[in-house]
């Protein structure tokens, strides 16, 4: 699913000697002899260039081309989208069903939130008051999250709930305060991991009846929520800590190497790219908290990017490389 305040990262295929795959594990975690293989997405026909930008259940992943449209691959074939009336159009996230969300651009600017689904796109319903939207992301239920601009340049979480088509919600915990509110995630229960920001960032989680909680998770690095875990960064005795929290704020465990900008599973599985003894860059997998393998390595910062997981196993690197590792364990 989808990962919030992504790069545009251009994919370049040919990149990929600049990379090490590590197809050994950095500790016998799990049991038997279960492995992590790397693939690469195909360009469809007539692109060059392309970047995975979200993965969902089932083998769906979605992304840009360098002609500003959208790509959707299933089990491992791809399909060319195209520009949402036109326009450039980045595709934010994707669920089990490959329904798509993102948003459109014009003159450069934010344009529609938009929605691919049964074959074509369909412009979201800007709430009143609002002057543009963008859709972030989107559960199986089909229930999708976002934000719209506000006409004094604030913006309020929008939900356009799937069980009424048509209808849109504006969410603010208290608008006297937070002149940024924005979805982290919405996860399959329907619950919605909300970021409102002003001097400060706070953090609320949103049940399906409409009740908030406010959770004192003492940090601003939140970038992860799945089957009522969050995790981010925290900084504790001068050095950065990848936490993981539950639904009521409390730390659930800590990982053993910190990972930047971790994303997580419905499990106990955690990804993200750490720091390697020569300063070099990994693509790691952690179990509760246990770091088991590294994917791939570079030299370079900018070698790859934030990776994305799924529940049934993948994983795909938002990065230079059309990059995928699936998870396969012997019978």
């Amino acid at each position: 699913m989808n990962r919030i305040q992504k790069a545009f990262l251009a994919a370049i295929v040919a990149l990929a000697p600049m990379f090490t795959v590590a197809s050994g594990t950095a500790g016998a975690y799990e049991a038997g002899d279960c492995t992590w293989t790397q693939a690469t997405l195909p360009l469809p026909a007539g692109h060059s260039q392309a970047y995975v930008s979200t993965a969902a259940n089932g083998g769906w992943f979605a992304g840009s081309s360098s002609f500003g449209g959208t790509i959707r691959w299933h089990d491992g074939v791809a399909e060319d989208l195209g520009r949402a009336f036109g326009r450039k159009t980045e595709p934010t996230d994707i669920n089990s069903t490959g329904t798509v969300v993102g948003m459109t651009y014009a003159n450069s600017r934010e344009a529609d939130a938009v929605v691919y689904r049964n074959g074509r796109f369909t412009a979201l319903p800007i709430p009143p008051g609002h002057r543009t939207a963008r859709a972030l992301a989107v559960n199986d239920a089909g229930d999708v999250v976002g934000t719209a601009l506000g006409l004094g340049d604030t913006f309020d979480l929008t939900i356009w709930p799937a069980a009424s088509p048509g209808t849109v919600l504006t969410i603010n915990p208290d608008p006297s305060v937070y002149g940024y509110v924005s979805p982290v995630e919405i996860d399959e229960q329907g619950r919605i991991l909300i970021r409102a920001s002003a001097s400060e960032t706070d953090f609320f989680v949103r049940y399906p009846d409409g009740t908030m909680t406010k959770l004192a998770l003492g940090t601003e690095y939140v970038t992860a929520f799945r089957n009522g875990r969050i995790a981010g960064e925290t900084y504790e005795n001068e050095q950065f800590v990848t936490t993981e929290w539950d639904l009521t704020g409390t730390v659930v465990r800590r990982l053993d190497t910190w990972a930047a900008e971790p994303a997580v599973d419905s499990g106990t599985r955690t990804t993200g790219t750490y720091r390697t003894a020569d300063n070099g860059y990994a693509l790691g997998v952690w179990e509760s908290g246990v770091l088991t393998h590294t994917l791939v390595t570079s030299g370079d910062s900018g070698g790859f990017g934030r990776p994305v997981i799924t529940d049934d196993g993948v994983i795909a690197s938002i990065g230079p490389t059309l990059m995928t590792f699936h998870h396969s364990c012997p019978a």
